[in-house]
């Protein structure tokens, strides 16, 4: 069954690439619109600071949106002084890297209640390439387990135990995110871990291509691309002692730009019209 939904704000996921403009603007117009957002933007997946945080900065104070750079410790993310500077964003941002990093330095503290609390007060998080992967309930880390299931580095069989999987931030509940889903061919990559957690519907989304997830729960499907949906949960999967996996049944949605996906029902939508 579905989580209840409850947050009022609205969160974004990007594929990673360049995050077009449409996405950017919808991103501020949420966030209480241009000449009032307050956009934090978080670099801890990366080690050092680069050209993106940059980038992202500009790009939405061209907007109107004040953005700032807020990076820090694990160390420091019970730090009162920086609890109450969260509290004044109305919206976040995770910039790209490696997830783990992320979730090294935010999980389970104060700061990332923090951001969990705006968003469900209404405000609105996203994230893009390692900012995408930690936003839903379970992570794909990037590392494989195992080789014996056969298969290369580029194209992996559909097996279980081959990919890493870890607890994400769960501000997307009930699915597992996969970025640069076509540039990467990374289709198996998210079979594999949707067969062996049928319940979790698995998330696909290609460079410069977002979902939107709503405060009604649907996810909608905005830029340059196709989010592809994975959903199990009706599915029949072969036993969990055979290391390949078999099933029958799975439904894929392929959804454009304007694409909605209602997870409550399963049932996907060509227009948001």
């Amino acid at each position: 069954m579905w989580p209840p939904w409850g947050p009022r704000g609205s969160l974004f996921i990007v594929g990673g690439g360049d995050t077009p403009v449409e996405i950017q603007e919808r991103f501020v117009a949420l966030a209480a619109g241009s000449g009032r957002a307050r956009v934090a933007v978080f670099p801890m997946a990366s080690t050092e600071f680069d050209e993106e945080a940059d980038e992202v900065i500009a790009d939405f104070k061209a907007l109107g949106a004040t953005a700032e750079l807020v990076g820090f410790g694990r160390n420091e993310a019970a730090d009162p002084e920086l609890l109450a500077y969260l509290e004044t964003f109305t919206g976040y941002w995770f910039l790209g890297g490696d997830q783990a990093r992320l979730v090294a330095v935010l999980q389970g503290t104060p700061a990332l209640a923090v951001v969990d609390k705006r968003y469900r007060d209404g405000a609105v998080v996203g994230g893009t390439s390692a900012g995408a992967a930690v936003m839903s309930i379970s992570m794909l880390t990037g590392k494989r387990r195992a080789s014996a299931a056969g298969g290369d580095e580029d194209a992996p069989l559909i097996a279980r135990g081959v990919f890493e999987v870890k607890q994400g931030f769960g501000f997307l509940p009930g699915a597992i995110v996969d970025q640069h889903f076509l540039q990467r061919a990374r289709y198996n990559r998210l079979l594999s871990a949707v067969l062996e957690q049928p319940q979790l519907i698995g998330v696909g989304i290609d460079e410069g291509t977002a979902i939107v997830v709503r405060p009604d729960g649907r996810w909608e499907v905005l830029g340059d691309s196709y989010v592809k949906i994975f959903d199990a949960r009706r599915a029949r999967i072969s036993g969990s002692d055979e290391t390949l996996v078999g099933a029958t049944g799975v439904r894929l949605h392929l959804l454009p730009a304007q694409g909605v996906f209602d997870p409550a029902s399963g049932r996907a939508f060509l227009s948001s019209k």
